[in-house]
């Protein structure tokens, strides 16, 4: 008997637990939304996302179609579904705060290369990833034309990554382009000279290369000295002089 009467209480207590639990889901869902707290990473420095269009979105996705007012009427998932369809986000996290606060975590996708071919322009991520430029921004990076193929993009961006990690390369290599041979060069913010860089193959060799040959002879005669400095071949830079 002792133990129906257990069962029989703690059958009770499930349902009073879930009537209050509900209450209080029911409670905060009418609650009117107190504040929309948006995160947008890099935004000192990448403009591609505002506030702005966040709030839009937001909007946009709620369940009313309007405006977003109480917190019912945010759909979390669509919401999310909404800010990742947009060709700048990386990522996004929205979540709800028992305050009554909606918080948005955007991470913008950052552009490492810009790409310009004689049909199109765009950018690249750093796995090589292409999407559009902005109408509203532009973030400097290095600028790569020619007639560039899809499967070199992660090749190049790599190669980007290398040049923008490095104060040396990044203060003298200004762009890069692909002849018609199908064969890079880099391109120097000196008047008359370049690096016929080759095949999009072995980059952190071919650089290493370049930096020693720079601390050995360039450092002393000047970028000046030369008019062509090739990395094309293997383990062996062959410089042209003036």
């Amino acid at each position: 008997m002792k133990l129906k009467y257990r069962f029989l209480k703690i059958f009770l207590l499930t349902i009073l637990l879930g009537f209050l639990m509900n209450f209080a889901i029911r409670r905060h869902n009418n609650k009117d939304i107190d504040k929309i707290r948006i995160h947008i990473e890099n935004s000192d420095r990448i403009h591609f996302i505002t506030n702005n269009m966040v709030e839009d979105i937001i909007n946009r996705s709620s369940k009313n179609g309007n405006k977003a007012n109480k917190i019912k009427d945010i759909d979390i998932i669509k919401t999310e579904k909404n800010l990742d369809s947009n060709p700048f986000v990386s990522q996004s996290n929205v979540y709800i705060g028992l305050d009554g606060v909606v918080n948005i975590v955007i991470s913008q996708k950052t552009p490492i290369v810009r790409i310009k071919t004689p049909q199109k322009e765009f950018y690249l991520d750093k796995d090589g990833t292409p999407f559009p430029l902005s109408p509203n921004f532009s973030l400097p990076c290095m600028m790569v034309s020619g007639n560039i193929r899809p499967d070199e993009y992660p090749k190049l961006a790599k190669l980007c990554h290398l040049i923008s990690v490095d104060n040396l390369f990044k203060n003298h290599i200004v762009a890069i382009d692909k002849d018609k041979r199908n064969s890079y060069n880099l391109l120097l913010n000196i008047n008359g000279v370049y690096i016929e860089y080759g095949e999009l193959e072995n980059n952190r060799q071919k650089l290493i290369n370049l930096k020693e040959f720079y601390n050995q002879y360039l450092d002393y005669v000047g970028f000046d000295a030369y008019k062509k400095i090739s990395l094309k071949y293997d383990n062996q830079i062959v410089a042209t002089k003036r």
